[in-house]
C-alpha cells in the first residue's frame, strides 16, 4: 500500500494542472495564515460593520493602478499638522499651524476630511483653506471632539461652503451637495463657481485651536479624498475592498475544507457499506440516500437558518449532511464491484467477519476516491456557501466576499458603475475554487483507472 501511494504522489507531481493547483493553495494557504496571525479577525469585523471607522477613505472609488489605464484618478493625500505656534488671551490658549499640497489634477477629489486632535478641552478649531488664487475659506468647528473627523457633510463644513458659493456665485443654495462643496473648495472662483474647472496650484491649509487653559494640540490630520484607493478601491462607505478579499479568504479556506472531509467521508462510508452488505439493508441505505438528494440543498439551507444561528461548525454541518449522497452514490457503485472479487468469496467461505473484509479489502480502495472527492468537492461548498451570503445567510461575525457582493446589489453598484465591487469578490470565489479543482481532477485521473481496474 505504501508502494501505491508513493506510486500515486509521483504520476501526482507529473501532472501539470496538480502542481498548478498545488502552488495556487500554498500561495492562498499563505496569504490566509497572514491574514489570522496580522489582522485582529474580531475586531477588524467590528470595525466593518462601523461606518464611521472608514470616514477618511474616499467613498466608492476604483483602484489606484487605473492611473495605468489613461484614467485621471488621483490617490487621496494625507497631511499632518504637528508643529503649532502659540499665543494667549483671556479666554486660554490659541495654537495654529500652517501645511500645504500642491493639486495638479483636472479633475476634484472625492472629498475632504478634517481630523483635530489635541488634549485637553478645545472650544473651537478653526480651519483656514486658502486656494491658489489666494481667496479664502474660514470653517469653523465649535466644541470639537479630539479624533473625530469631520467630512463635507459635516454642519460647520456646509454652512461655511455655503456661503463661500454665495458670496462668488450671489445664488443662496438651500442645500449644499458634495460636489458643490467641492466646487467651492477646489474651483476657479467667479460667479460660476460650480461650473467653473478645478483650480490647479498650491493650496494651503491652516489649522488654529483655541482652549482652556491647559489645552495642548497633536498631529492633526487634513486628508484631500483621492478618487482612488488601494489594490481593489473601496465600497460606499469607504471600506477598502482588499481589505474584505484578504480576511475573508481563511473563513472560505476553513468552510470549504471542513465540511467538504465531512461529507465526502460519511458519504463514502454510508454508500460503501450499503453496496458491500447488499441485501435490505442496501435497499434502507440507498432509499435513505435519494430521500437526501431529493431535498432542495439552496432552499433547505435558506429555511432552517430562520431557526438557527450560524456558526462556522453548524454551517459546514449543513452543508455536509445535504452533500454526502453524491459521494455515496459513487462509493456504493465501487463496493458493488469489489464485492463480487474472488477474494471477498475467499474471505467469506473462510468465515471472516464482513467488517474485517470491509475494512482491509474495500475501504482502502475507497481511500484515494476520497482524497479526490473532497478535493473537487472544496469548489462547490466554498460557492454555496458565498451564495448563502449574498442571500444574507452568514455567521454574525465573519466578513464575506458573499455579503460583499450582496452590499454592492444593495446599494446599486453596477448602475453607478462600480465595477470593483462586484468584480473582485467574483474573482477570489474563482480563484479560491480553482486549485481544488485542478488538484482534484488530476487525482480522480490517477486513482479512477486503478480503483476500477481492481
Amino acid at each position: 500500500m505504501q508502494s501505491q501511494n508513493r506510486s500515486y504522489l509521483r504520476e501526482f507531481f507529473k501532472s501539470r494542472s496538480g502542481t498548478t493547483g498545488l502552488v495556487m493553495l500554498l500561495i492562498l494557504l499563505g496569504i490566509s495564515l497572514y491574514a489570522i496571525v496580522a489582522i485582529p479577525q474580531a475586531q477588524t469585523y467590528m470595525k466593518w460593520e462601523n461606518p464611521t471607522a472608514w470616514e477618511q477613505n474616499p467613498a466608492a472609488v476604483p483602484p489606484f493602478w487605473v492611473n495605468y489605464l489613461g484614467v485621471d484618478a488621483p490617490g487621496s493625500i494625507n497631511l499632518d499638522v504637528g508643529q503649532y505656534s502659540s499665543s494667549s488671551s483671556s479666554s486660554g490658549v490659541a495654537y495654529s499651524g500652517t501645511t500645504s499640497f500642491t493639486w495638479d489634477h483636472s479633475v476634484m477629489p472625492s472629498g475632504l476630511a478634517i481630523v483635530p486632535n489635541f488634549s485637553g478641552t478645545a472650544y473651537e478649531v478653526d480651519v483656514v483653506w486658502t486656494k491658489p488664487d489666494g481667496n479664502s475659506i474660514q470653517i469653523q468647528l465649535a466644541s470639537p471632539s479630539a479624533g473625530e473627523t469631520v467630512g463635507l457633510t459635516g454642519s460647520s463644513v456646509d454652512e461655511a461652503l455655503g456661503e463661500y458659493i454665495q458670496s462668488q456665485t450671489g445664488t443662496y443654495l438651500s442645500t449644499v451637495n458634495t460636489n458643490a462643496e467641492l466646487s467651492a473648495l477646489f474651483g476657479k472662483d467667479g460667479t460660476n463657481l460650480l461650473t467653473n474647472p478645478v483650480q490647479q496650484g498650491r493650496y494651503t491649509v491652516t489649522v488654529q485651536i483655541v482652549g482652556a487653559p491647559g489645552t495642548l494640540p497633536t498631529s492633526s490630520k487634513i486628508i484631500v479624498q483621492g478618487d482612488s484607493y488601494g489594490w481593489m478601491g473601496t465600497d460606499s462607505e469607504g471600506r477598502p475592498i482588499d481589505l474584505g478579499m484578504v480576511v475573508g479568504l481563511p473563513w472560505a479556506l476553513e468552510l470549504g475544507v471542513i465540511a467538504s472531509t465531512i461529507s465526502v467521508v460519511g458519504g463514502i462510508l454510508w454508500g460503501g457499506l450499503a453496496g458491500f452488505y447488499g441485501g435490505w439493508r442496501d435497499k434502507i441505505m440507498s432509499w435513505g440516500t435519494l430521500v437526501i438528494l431529493a431535498t432542495p440543498a439552496l432552499a433547505f439551507l435558506i429555511a432552517i437558518s430562520y431557526s438557527i444561528q450560524l456558526t462556522l461548525l453548524i454551517e459546514s454541518l449543513l452543508i455536509a449532511a445535504l452533500s454526502w449522497p453524491f459521494f455515496a452514490i459513487i462509493a456504493r457503485s465501487v463496493a458493488l464491484s469489489v464485492r463480487s472479487q474472488t477474494y471477498i468469496e475467499a474471505d467469506r467461505a473462510m468465515g471472516i467477519p464482513l467488517r474485517r473484509t470491509f475494512f482491509t479489502h474495500i475501504l482502502p480502495r475507497l481511500t484515494p476516491v476520497t482524497v479526490a472527492f473532497t478535493a473537487l468537492s472544496v469548489s462547490g461548498v466554498i460557492i454555496l456557501a458565498e451564495t448563502l451570503a449574498f442571500l444574507g445567510i452568514e455567521p454574525g461575525n465573519v466578513i464575506t466576499w458573499g455579503g460583499i457582493l450582496n452590499d454592492a446589489i444593495t446599494f446599486d453598484a453596477s448602475l453607478h458603475g462600480w465595477w470593483w465591487w462586484t468584480v473582485f469578490p467574483g474573482i477570489m470565489i474563482f480563484v479560491a475554487s480553482l486549485p481544488f479543482v485542478l488538484i482534484g481532477f488530476a487525482l480522480d485521473r490517477i486513482v479512477a483507472p486503478r480503483v476500477s481496474s481492481k
